[in-house]
């Protein structure tokens, strides 16, 4: 579909060092520099992290202002919205491995080292907690010779044949998603402790680990496939009375249907989408073209993620209608 925007990459990684000055937005109290003094030693930083023999995890921690400099300054994947735009943008014109001139923004000044990006990973756990394990609750008296006792007991469990880790994890799990069944969703390796990801890493789809020692506990996890994920524009037309319409918005539910059917026609005419978006959207991707983003199956409306889905790269839907109003939808990756 002509007009669609499709140049920004839809996820980013990389190490950063962030000079910070005395007038940098979250700088803390002993950081007195100027705003010059933080551009000089910035550019010293970029030109020591330049050369092929540079370590930018060891510079990081001795230069960097930021809360990652502990990690080495490794953001892990990202989405270009989450970050200040001059970040973003100045990322996406470097090429894996080059490192950036300092780029300046709200919180000072960042070095830039752009990286592959690392593979997200999928998991459920069941968590086995000891007394004196990290963030354990008081109620948890067991030891720990007997939370690996226990942990290995359910990790058979749940390798046998048409096991439920669910109900398992329901059962026996001390952590957080005990009662969400202990599914986690998709993460980054960066988000989670250094054991628990290099043994889900090591993991293959569907199957169980060994009980695993963090210091929050024993882990028993189960790797799982990746929920899919699409790239999509949508136009929204609503009316009077449709979920999360502006008090504005008077046409009645036969006048939007009337209106989502010519947006179709002038969109099958040949003419751009995200023009069409700004002339004929109510959502609030209406000012981007209509641009969702990449986003998981299974997080939009059901009607509306089942719809989107089921469309091939390049295809445009026919009239979507959920709670929310009558939609089209453009696949674009």
């Amino acid at each position: 579909m002509a007009g669609v925007a499709q140049d920004t990459p839809a996820k980013l990684n990389v190490a950063h060092i962030l000079i910070q000055h005395a007038d940098s937005e979250r700088g803390t109290k002993d950081i007195t520099r100027t705003k010059v003094e933080a551009l000089k030693l910035a550019m010293e930083v970029a030109d020591m992290a330049r050369p092929e023999n540079a370590d930018f995890g060891v510079l990081a921690k001795e230069y960097s202002d930021g809360p990652s400099a502990a990690n080495g300054g490794d953001l892990g994947n990202f989405k270009p919205k989450d970050m200040v735009k001059s970040f973003s943008t100045a990322t996406i014109k470097l090429k894996i491995g080059e490192t950036s001139d300092p780029v300046e923004s709200r919180f000072g000044y960042h070095v830039i080292l752009r990286k592959s990006l690392v593979e997200d990973l999928s998991a459920a756990h069941i968590l086995i907690q000891f007394s004196g394990s990290a963030r354990a609750k008081p109620s948890i008296n067991r030891s720990k010779a007997e939370a690996l006792v226990l942990a290995t007991d359910i990790t058979k469990q749940a390798r046998t044949k048409g096991a439920d880790f669910a109900a398992l994890t329901a059962n026996y799990s001390d952590g957080q998603s005990g009662p969400k069944r202990g599914d986690l969703g998709t993460f980054t390796p960066q988000q989670m402790v250094r054991e628990f990801s290099q043994a889900t890493s090591s993991l293959k789809i569907g199957a169980v680990s060994d009980p695993v020692e963090t210091q929050f506990g024993y882990y028993v996890i189960l790797r799982k496939a990746l929920p899919q994920t699409i790239s999509a524009s949508r136009i929204l037309v609503q009316y009077r009375g449709s979920e999360r319409a502006d008090e504005s918005i008077m046409r009645t539910k036969e006048q939007a249907q009337a209106r989502i059917a010519e947006c179709i026609k002038r969109l099958e005419a040949g003419e751009k989408f995200e023009d069409l978006t700004r002339e004929y959207s109510d959502g609030p991707s209406r000012l981007n073209g209509g641009e969702l983003g990449e986003f998981q199956e299974g997080v939009t409306h059901p009607i509306f993620n089942d719809a989107a889905f089921a469309l091939e790269k390049g295809a445009l839907s026919d009239v979507v209608e959920t709670p929310f109003g009558f939609h089209v939808i453009y696949r674009y990756k």
